[in-house]
């Protein structure tokens, strides 16, 4: 094999070999990034429903007090 044919392939090989471990990274933090968000929008979310929860019954309570008077 000549030398150029030998250069031609170490390159596209070192290349291929960072094309993929950069994509690998990419990929993982975004995968990351994206169960990050997911989390903190369900976290959230369950404290709005929390909430909400807790302020129906005391709403039951007050109004139950109210009717017994």
């Amino acid at each position: 094999m000549k030398f150029w044919k030998k250069l031609v392939l170490v390159i596209i090989t070192i290349i291929s070999i960072i094309l993929s471990f950069s994509r690998y990274y990419i990929v993982r933090n975004n995968f990351f990034n994206s169960i990050e968000t997911t989390s903190k929008q369900n976290k959230n979310q369950h404290f709005l429903e929390k909430y909400m929860l807790e302020s129906n019954i005391i709403k039951s309570i007050q109004a139950r007090r109210r009717s017994n008077r």
